[in-house]
């Protein structure tokens, strides 16, 4: 979603995601082995954006999304715990290699040049690029429309790329919604991000009038969760408990259930 931001969301893309996966019922999936009373579970610390919705959000101390309940099921499957802290998106990734945080999460697209600095897990998301523009912008059809016009991103994130490419006029903001926000106002003409998350931001906003534009030339894009390079048996982990879920029909819940709440049919 994120940040080259996935969530594609195409009709296409949502079924590439758990496509040719036999789903087999609950009870013939492997069961997690539980810890013995002596045996203490292994805790660990997921930092988050405050909010990206439909991945992750947090309220007060209540933590929701896609990534929330994908991990909370990996999590009661591997036998840990986790808790969530929100952080702000351009230190994020800077959370792992100083001890502040085991796993990062917020829709984070799966790229070489992250891979030098962070061990990915297995992708649990395809997605692209997309724009978020005004119905009655009808001259924004593609990323080429963008030429001299005002493109708001977030800082930090892979979608300033397209923005050059296409000769757009970037304006910043601090976080995804911000730059949804500006749209919404007429302060840019358009904003840059993720196809699920822009799904969310035309359902919840309905009356602001909305539209997500995809162009055939975004590329496409795998979410994963971010470990720091060496914690090889966290990522396995992780990976054991995604295959899990999948096997068992839990995924294919979740993401209908996010499927939903962006109001996409497949």
């Amino acid at each position: 979603m994120k940040k080259s931001l996935l969530f594609a969301v195409s009709l296409c893309l949502l079924n590439a995601c758990h496509s040719g996966e036999s789903q087999i019922a609950a009870s013939s999936a492997p069961a997690a082995t539980p810890a013995s009373s002596t045996e203490k579970q292994a805790h660990y610390r997921v930092y988050t954006e405050q909010s990206y919705l439909p991945f992750i959000a947090h309220d007060g101390s209540k933590v929701s999304g896609f990534e929330h309940d994908i991990l909370d099921e990996i999590s009661k499957r591997q036998g840990f715990t986790v808790s969530y802290t929100p952080y702000v998106w351009e230190g994020l990734f800077d959370t792992l290699n100083s001890g502040k945080a085991d796993i990062v999460s917020s829709g984070i697209t799966i790229t070489d040049e992250r891979q030098k600095i962070m061990a990915f897990t297995d992708p649990h998301f395809e997605t692209e690029t997309v724009l978020l523009t005004h119905k009655k912008n009808a001259d924004i059809k593609k990323f080429a429309d963008i030429r001299n016009k005002k493109i708001a991103i977030q800082k930090g994130t892979l979608q300033s790329r397209i923005v050059e490419e296409y000769q757009g006029i970037p304006v910043f903001a601090e976080t995804s919604w911000l730059s949804v926000k500006s749209t919404i106002k007429h302060d840019s003409d358009a904003t840059l991000g993720d196809l699920g998350l822009f799904k969310y931001f035309v359902k919840t906003y309905e009356s602001e009038g909305l539209t997500v534009i995809q162009d055939p030339h975004s590329p496409k894009e795998q979410l994963g969760f971010g470990v720091k390079k060496d914690n090889v048996e966290l990522q396995n982990k992780l990976n054991q408990g995604l295959k899990q879920i999948k096997a068992d029909g839990t995924y294919q819940q979740i993401y209908q259930k996010m499927v939903w709440t962006i109001s996409i049919s497949t």
